[in-house]
């Protein structure tokens, strides 16, 4: 008896006439019917005697019941788990992101997300893109989040936040107008950054013949934000890190920046959890405030 069989089976069983089976079931009574009488040529024998409109089971659709109703129950219970698990997936995310990305950008993205998936495990590490590749290729972390990422033979990437070049102030360190070009930044005290978007910034510089005035230099983002604080001098950095770093009142657009955008970094080969696709989905197309 197959599934469907069996469905039909229970509800002639328990409704008691197949009218109020097909009702239950959401489908017609000559479908009912259908199955029914194909069922009792398959088994060769009758499920039911028809008395006066009525369905009465006979002795041996009483033996096949006892188990049948356990069955349709686990049926049941398995179609209440599927339904569940596509409209609210849950389980383990392991996000890998870029040390700034994680000020906002992250925290962000992973609250809201479980604000809608109650379910959904996040386990989030702070890495540089070298260190979050490697951890991707031996399944330690699912999805990544990375600046200017790349495609691999194993690894693929995909742009899910467009950003730019921004300069950071002070008090100290003040401009009047919105929107800066490298000239208004000549022979002022500048913090350098060394990290994943520093060679595409330098090389920005050189094309434009502009020489910063260093002063110092330094891996993290937050010590040059704080130098830039303490009025040491400025510095200029992606504007998604610059957000989560400073007031928007001493952050100023720089002309003709490059852009310094966001990727997801994923696996080409690991299977993905049904969470784990929800969730690319939502950072794919999240508005995220810059």
């Amino acid at each position: 008896m197959k599934t469907r069989q069996l469905e039909v089976f229970h509800a002639v069983y328990t409704k008691g006439t197949i009218t109020e089976a097909a009702q239950h079931l959401n489908v017609s009574q000559p479908s009912i019917s259908k199955v029914l009488a194909h069922t009792e040529n398959q088994l060769g024998f009758l499920l039911f005697s028809r008395i006066k409109g009525r369905l009465f089971p006979t002795p041996e659709a009483d033996l096949i019941f006892l188990k049948a109703d356990k069955i349709n129950k686990e049926l049941i219970q398995l179609k209440e788990i599927t339904e569940n698990m596509s409209n609210r997936p849950s389980g383990l995310i392991r996000l890998a992101c870029a040390p700034t990305l994680g000020l906002d950008l992250t925290p962000t993205l992973v609250s809201e997300f479980s604000s809608l998936y109650s379910g959904a495990k996040f386990e989030t590490h702070a890495y540089h893109f070298n260190e979050m590749v490697e951890h991707l290729r031996d399944g330690s972390v699912d999805l990544g989040i990375a600046f200017e990422a790349k495609d691999y033979e194993d690894l693929e990437s995909k742009r899910i936040l467009e950003g730019n070049f921004v300069v950071l102030g002070s008090e100290n360190f003040n401009f009047s107008k919105k929107k800066l070009v490298l000239k208004d930044l000549e022979e002022i005290p500048f913090v350098g950054i060394e990290g994943p978007l520093s060679e595409k910034l330098y090389s920005f510089f050189d094309k434009m013949k502009f020489k910063p005035n260093f002063i110092t230099q330094t891996d993290s983002y937050l010590m040059a934000a704080s130098y830039v604080k303490k009025g040491l001098g400025i510095s200029v950095l992606d504007q998604i890190s610059a957000s989560s770093l400073n007031s928007e009142k001493y952050i100023w657009e720089l002309d003709g920046a490059p852009s310094c955008d966001v990727y997801l970094v994923v696996s080409k080969t690991a299977t993905k959890s049904l969470v784990q696709e929800n969730f690319i989905d939502f950072m794919t197309s999240y508005n995220y405030k810059l």
